[in-house]
């Protein structure tokens, strides 16, 4: 896309849409827009008269940008653009509805280019009510863009993250600027909690309900303390999510910089958008003619220090390392081979798994040369687990080829179920056929099985068990995760049913997949009286008095007709619960210890 929109900025630089064309300052160019993450800073609140204004605080915070790590050893990745866009008056519109609203900031309505605001609930949250006028701006003067800066015009604290990142000139603005960019670039959660706001509910980066150490998505982290796995608090819909950090992190306090797993997700989306190869030479898409002396060079973008890894490959075989060129003379190769380079980022920042498949760059040159081709077969793995895919690439080959499988690709993907031998066939017109084996040993799946004791009702414990191999990986509903062979699910809701995976690993280290369902019933209706519990009053309107005589810890859970959890409570002898529901029928369902009760109670 950032191709298609290069074009359309350059025949929109003269015109935009709204008939007039803003001065766009370019801050740091360091490469082509198609291979960069591009920062368009924009201003609102800004007069004309204070335009140098903007302009020195658009320079300002991008140089401090580039100083923030993880930000500064991948500064070469940005290009910087500020747009001028003059507003009628100077400030930022106050409408001084929000509760936490300062008590020493005018209320005012400002007329401003994007119509940036303090929010009429959480005053601190910035927005913009101009939404079009910010959307043509972009579309004519700069639509390349990956990551757009607000700046408000007012020293009061502010900002928001998201499609945006708006803060305000407060004294931490620069601050508050990186931590807006965390939430817009990397998708960051805030890691502190305000009731009773619930857009911190959700999975993240940052943020998850899988609160097990073993299987936490940032658990590589977890030996590299302050990091380890923290509540948001200790009740309510709070205790339900999870962080990395508790109190050392930029996206709780802005006066620190961002944890181990912040930077991760950074680096990641870093990588994730610009590629650390920005040409290549000679061109990939003819053979090369070796008849004269040849180098094939990258033209590497090296973040500081120099993470690169750089591999280079002839005819599937490694012939040189961490090198930006190559030189290849006359005769020196058989003709037909292929060069193929590989770069992969290294850094020690991230610990994703994985993170080599999904961002390792790969360029490939077929070679022509005089040398007469050697015909030969290389698999990308000697050894294969059944129902998996290797590769089968042939080279040398200056005739027609064919294969045992009937195809006549170079490269074919093969999936045997047993030890195969393939073989490949090369003809040329003046010669007999050359023809080369290859075989493929191939290790059985675990025979494993996966089941569950269900059905079950709302509120008991879900049992997922498995067999049949050295290690188990659990997946389901609401981000589950486990990793032991029998797993369980305590206080199962209405939300825990549905189809659970389990990955079963054998001792030969081949994995097989396998599902159970699991249902679960809403609890609808009481079957014996309880014996144990006293609640009282009953219809209720908004306080519950509990007691029993059974000695300990108590505990008594509320569900509504749908099986949601909507109150839990633990007590010893008696205590009173606050009534916040809708009208209507609930269940309860009591314990302590062993005994168990359940009943219903009306409220009013």
């Amino acid at each position: 896309m950032k191709g298609y929109f290069l074009i359309i900025w350059l025949l929109c630089t003269t015109t935009s849409a709204f008939g007039q064309h803003y001065r766009v300052d370019t801050l740091y160019k360091t490469g082509p827009l198609d291979n960069r993450i591009n920062v368009v800073i924009l201003g609102d609140g800004f007069m004309q008269e204070e335009m140098p204004k903007f302009a020195a605080e658009a320079k300002k915070f991008s140089d401090f940008f580039r100083s923030y790590e993880p930000f500064d050893r991948y500064r070469d990745y940005f290009n910087f653009f500020a747009i001028r866009t003059p507003s009628k008056d100077s400030g930022i519109t106050n409408p001084g509805t929000a509760p936490d609203a300062y008590p020493d900031q005018p209320v005012e309505k400002k007329e401003t280019f994007f119509g940036v605001s303090f929010g009429e609930q959480i005053h601190r949250l910035l927005t913009i009510t101009k939404r079009e006028v910010y959307s043509d701006l972009l579309a004519s003067h700069l639509p390349a863009y990956d990551l757009v800066i607000l700046l408000a015009n007012t020293r009061y604290y502010g900002g928001a993250g998201g499609g945006v990142a708006i803060f305000s000139l407060e004294e931490q603005s620069n601050n508050i600027g990186v931590h807006e960019i965390g939430h817009t670039l990397a998708d960051l959660a805030d890691e502190y909690w305000q009731e009773p706001y619930g857009f911190y509910s959700r999975e993240g980066p940052n943020i998850t309900a899988n609160g097990s150490t073993n299987t936490v998505k940032w658990k590589n982290w977890l030996n590299s303390p302050p990091i380890g796995v923290y509540q948001y608090g200790s009740e309510g819909e709070a205790a339900r999510w999870y962080k990395p950090a508790q109190g050392t992190c930029l996206m709780e306090y802005i006066n620190n910089g961002y944890c181990a797993v912040c930077r991760e997700a950074v680096v990641e989306r870093i990588l994730g958008l610009v590629s650390p190869v920005d040409r290549v030479s000679p061109d990939t898409s003819a053979a090369i003619k070796l008849d004269k002396e040849v180098a094939f060079k990258l033209h590497m973008l090296k973040p500081s220090p120099n993470s690169l890894r750089i591999e280079w490959i002839l005819n599937g075989k490694r012939i040189s390392l961490n090198r930006d060129e190559l030189i290849f003379k006359p005769h020196q190769v058989p003709d037909g081979s292929v060069l193929t380079a590989t770069v992969f980022d290294s850094t020690a920042l991230s610990r994703r798994n994985g993170a080599g498949n999904q961002r390792t760059k790969t360029i490939h040159w077929t070679l022509r040369s005089a040398l007469r081709g050697v015909f030969e077969v290389v698999a990308s793995a000697d050894t294969v687990c059944a129902g998996d895919t290797i590769t089968l690439t042939s080279y040398g080959c200056a005739g027609k080829l064919r294969w045992s499988t009937g195809q006549s690709a170079r490269s074919i993907s093969v999936a045997p179920s047993g030890a195969a031998i393939y073989k490949a066939e090369c003809k040329t017109d003046d010669s007999p056929p050359l023809t080369f084996e290859i075989p493929v040993t191939v290790l059985p799946l675990p025979e494993a099985i996966a089941g569950n004791g269900g059905p079950y009702t709302v509120g008991q414990t879900v049992v997922l068990t498995a067999s049949g191999g050295e290690a188990y990986r659990w997946s389901g509903p609401r981000n589950f995760t486990a990793n032991t062979a029998t797993a369980s699910i305590p206080d199962a809701g209405i939300y825990s049913s549905g189809v659970y995976d389990v990955k079963v690993t054998g001792e030969n280290g081949c994995s097989k997949t396998l599902q159970t369902e699991v249902k679960i019933e809403p609890v609808l209706s009481v079957d014996h009286e309880q014996r144990w519990l006293n609640i009282s009053p009953n219809p209720a309107r908004n306080l519950i008095r509990l007691e029993t005589r059974l000695p300990g810890e108590s505990r008594i859970v509320f569900y509504d007709q749908a099986g949601r959890v909507v109150l839990s409570k633990q007590f010893q002898s008696k205590t009173e619960v606050i009534i916040d529901v809708p009208e209507g029928i609930y269940i309860y369902r009591f314990t302590n210890g062993s005994r168990e009760a359940q009943g219903k109670v009306a409220v009013q």
